[in-house]
C-alpha cells in the first residue's frame, strides 16, 4: 500500500482586497493560501470509503480519526499525526456491547474520547475499544420540563457537548411532512428537556421538493442545517441562507447573525417546483435549485481564533456542463465577517476538519484514503 507521501502540491498565492467593517480591523484582514494533498498509509488494511468519511469523527486533540464501516461494523482508526491506519475494532450488534444492527447516520466524538453513535432511534456511547457505556433513546414519558406530547419528538440527528452532558436536536412532529418548530436542550442527567423556538426550520422547508409516489409513498429533498458546540453556546446555521443562530445554554438567550456576502448571494429563492410527480421531476428540480448559493457549516479554528465556511454556487459552463464556483468566508469568535474570497484549485467540501491550523478535506485516490490541505497564510 501507500507510503506518506506528497502526491500534488498547488501553490496559490491570491491578491486580496480589503472590506472595510467589522470589529477585528477587516480591512486589514490579508489572506492566502497553499493547496497540498497528502496519502494515508493504510498498510495491509482496506479503508471503507463506499460514503467517503460521512460516518467519522476527530479526536479534541486531532490525533486520531475514527470512521466507522456500518456494514461490517467496523471502527477504522486513522494516526493524524503519523498519516497512518492504527487500527480497526470490531463492534458488536448484541450482548452486553451491542450497538444493535439499524441505520447509524453519523458518529461524534466526545472531549473524553468516548464516541457517539447516531442510530436513527438510539444513541450509543461507546469507548474508543468498542465497550458500550450508556444507550439513550429519549422516551418522552422519561423526560420532565417541555411537554412533547402525543404529536412530538426530540430528534436522534443532534448532537452533544463535548464533555456529554447536554444534546441539543429539533424537535419535530411525528406524521409527514416532518416539520420542525425549533430545538430541544436536554440536560442528560436531570433528563430536564428545554424548547427554544426557531424560525429558521420554517424557513428552510420552503425549499422542500416532495416526489408523491405511487402507493402513498412520499420522497423528498430539502435544505441541510448544521449545529456545534463550542463550550456552553451552541451555533446552528443551514445551507441556504447567510446567518447563523447562536443559544447561549447558562444564559438561556439567543442571538441572530446575517452576513452580506459581495461575491455570493445571500440566500436562496423559489424559483423551482416543490411538489413533482416522477423521479425526472425531482432531479431536475434538485438540479436547478443546487446551482444557486448553497452555504456550508461553520468550521472552528481554535489555533487562529477564526470560524472558516465554504460556499459554492453553481453555473452552467459554454459547452453545457455544469461546475461549481467556490468561496471562502472567515469570521472571527464574535461572527464579525473579516474576509471573503473565491476559492481556485479547489474541489468539493464534502466531510472536512481543521488541525493544526490546516483545513483538511477528504479525497478517494483510486479507493485509498487521502486529504486535501488547505494551508492558510494569515497577515
Amino acid at each position: 500500500m501507500t507510503k506518506y507521501l506528497y502526491l500534488l502540491i498547488v501553490i496559490a498565492f491570491v491578491s486580496c482586497s480589503s472590506e472595510k467593517s467589522y470589529k477585528r480591523e477587516a480591512d486589514d484582514f490579508q489572506f492566502s493560501y497553499q493547496i497540498d494533498t497528502v496519502m494515508v498509509d493504510a498498510g495491509e488494511h482496506f479503508f471503507f470509503l463506499n460514503w467517503g468519511l460521512s460516518l467519522s469523527g476527530v479526536s479534541k486533540d486531532r490525533k486520531y480519526l475514527y470512521n466507522l464501516n456500518p456494514q461490517d461494523l467496523l471502527l477504522e482508526v486513522v494516526d493524524l499525526d503519523n498519516l497512518k491506519f492504527k487500527e480497526a475494532i470490531k463492534l458488536e450488534k448484541e450482548g452486553p456491547n451491542g450497538v444493535g444492527g439499524g441505520y447509524i447516520s453519523s458518529i461524534q466524538v466526545l472531549d473524553n474520547g468516548n464516541i457517539m453513535l447516531y442510530d436513527f432511534n438510539t444513541i450509543f456511547e461507546i469507548t474508543p475499544k468498542g465497550e458500550l457505556v450508556e444507550k439513550f433513546d429519549f422516551d418522552s414519558k422519561n423526560l420532565n420540563g417541555y411537554d412533547l406530547g402525543e404529536m412530538n419528538r426530540l430528534s436522534h440527528r443532534g448532537l452533544f457537548t463535548g464533555d456529554g452532558k447536554t444534546y441539543a436536536a429539533p424537535i419535530s412532529g411525528n406524521s409527514y411532512p416532518v416539520s420542525s418548530k425549533g430545538l430541544g436542550i436536554l440536560d442528560k442527567e436531570t433528563k430536564e428537556l428545554q424548547f427554544v423556538p426557531l424560525d429558521m426550520f420554517a424557513d428552510l422547508d420552503k425549499f422542500q421538493i416532495a416526489l408523491e409516489m405511487e402507493g402513498g409513498g412520499t420522497m423528498s429533498t430539502g435544505e441541510s442545517f448544521f449545529s456545534q458546540f463550542e463550550e456552553d453556546q451552541l451555533y446552528v446555521s443551514n445551507s441556504a441562507f447567510n446567518e447563523v443562530y447562536v443559544y447561549d445554554i447558562e444564559l438561556d438567550s439567543l442571538s441572530h447573525h446575517t452576513f452580506n456576502s459581495q461575491l455570493t448571494e445571500n440566500a436562496r429563492i423559489l424559483n423551482f417546483p416543490t411538489n413533482v410527480t416522477t423521479r425526472e421531476a425531482l432531479f431536475d428540480a434538485s438540479g436547478e435549485k443546487n446551482k444557486q448559493i448553497q452555504f456550508g457549516p461553520f468550521i472552528s479554528d481554535p489555533t487562529n481564533s477564526l470560524y472558516w465556511r465554504f460556499s459554492s454556487e453553481g453555473k452552467d459552463n459554454s459547452d453545457d456542463t455544469f461546475s461549481n464556483d467556490y468561496y471562502l468566508t472567515f469570521f472571527d469568535r464574535e461572527f464579525n465577517m473579516l474576509k471573503e474570497q473565491k476559492i481556485e484549485n479547489f474541489r468539493g467540501i464534502p466531510e472536512t476538519f481543521i488541525k493544526d491550523g490546516m483545513l483538511y478535506t477528504f479525497l478517494n485516490i483510486d479507493d485509498e484514503l487521502a486529504f486535501v490541505r488547505l494551508k492558510p497564510i494569515l497577515e
